[in-house]
Formats: C-alpha cells, sequence, structure tokens
C-alpha cells in the first residue's frame, strides 16, 4: 500500500520562503531607488525655479542679487525673492518675485554642499561679477548624464547647469 503524501516537504516550504524574500527585497530596493530620483528630480525642479525667478529679477534691476553663499529657502535670509533681492520676509517689498524660494531636501544627501549659520546642506547662492553674475552649488544623490549633471556637487549659473563645483567664468 502506497502512503499518499498531501503536504509540502521542508525543501519545498524553504524554497518558497527564499523566492518570496528575494521578491520582497528586489522591490525594497527599487522603491528606494525610485524615492531617490524623486528626490532629484524635485531638486532638479526647484533649482529651475529659481533660475527662473532670477531671470525676472534680472529683467527688472539689470542685475543679479547680491548674496555670498546664501542658503536659498532659509526662513531668515532667503525666504523669498523680491524687487531687494532676498529676504526673510518680503511683505515690504514693492513687488515679490518669488514669494517661497524653495531649499533643498536635506534626506539622504552626504552634504557635500554646505552653507548658512548653521551650516547645512542647501542650494548655496553666490552673485559674481558685480551683479552680472550667479553661481548656485547643488548637490544630487544620482548622476543624471542625460542632463550632463553627477551625483554629488552640481553648478546652475544664468548659462544653464554643469557638473561639478562651479567656476565663475568671465564674459
Amino acid at each position: 500500500m502506497e502512503s499518499e503524501n498531501n503536504g509540502f516537504t521542508l525543501i519545498e516550504i524553504l524554497i518558497v520562503v527564499a523566492i518570496v524574500a528575494l521578491v520582497g527585497t528586489m522591490s525594497a530596493i527599487a522603491v528606494n531607488t525610485a524615492r531617490s530620483k524623486q528626490r532629484d528630480a524635485t531638486r532638479l525642479s526647484n533649482v529651475r525655479l529659481v533660475q527662473s525667478a532670477l531671470e525676472d529679477y534680472f529683467n527688472e534691476n539689470n542685475m543679479y542679487p547680491e548674496g555670498d553663499m546664501i542658503p536659498l529657502g532659509d526662513a531668515s535670509v532667503s525666504a523669498c525673492l523680491g524687487l531687494s533681492g532676498f529676504a526673510g520676509d518680503c511683505s515690504n517689498d514693492k513687488a515679490i518675485i518669488m514669494n517661497r524660494v524653495p531649499r533643498t531636501f536635506e534626506d539622504s544627501l552626504k552634504s557635500i554642499v554646505n552653507c548658512g549659520q548653521p551650516t547645512r546642506s542647501a542650494f548655496c547662492f553666490t552673485q559674481l561679477k558685480e551683479g552680472d553674475g550667479y553661481v548656485i552649488h547643488f548637490e544630487l544623490e544620482n548622476g543624471l548624464p542625460a542632463a550632463g549633471l553627477q551625483e554629488g556637487v552640481n553648478c546652475a549659473t544664468q548659462d544653464g547647469m554643469e557638473a561639478g563645483t562651479c567656476v565663475a567664468k568671465s564674459k
């Protein structure tokens, strides 16, 4: 008489558990990668918004705002951008160009780009050439080769964006 085996063997159960664990691990990695890329996309979008506002400022004032390593989006020095430049409060300004200057998402950054008091990871703005130019140092978690940007320090100027630390260029 043959005995019927209606259950799973220990090996079959272990194989199923291993496959489920592997799929779960791969899913977690994919979700974390997607989150990282989303944070970088937001950072990049915020830098582009600031660049656009700086061009509006330049059109009104024929120069870029004053500042040296200003942490953008800082509540005390650069929460907004008005005709008078970056300020913590633009309510007394004649016109507001950018009501809320975005700040960087510090999550998962390596703190390579730092400015402000206290020092922290930030989009760091500096006026160049007596108002004829500017640089914004910013950090990304991942490289974006299609945009010419790298993991780590990148640079935004009135002429666009590039990988690496900003280098002042004369016109």
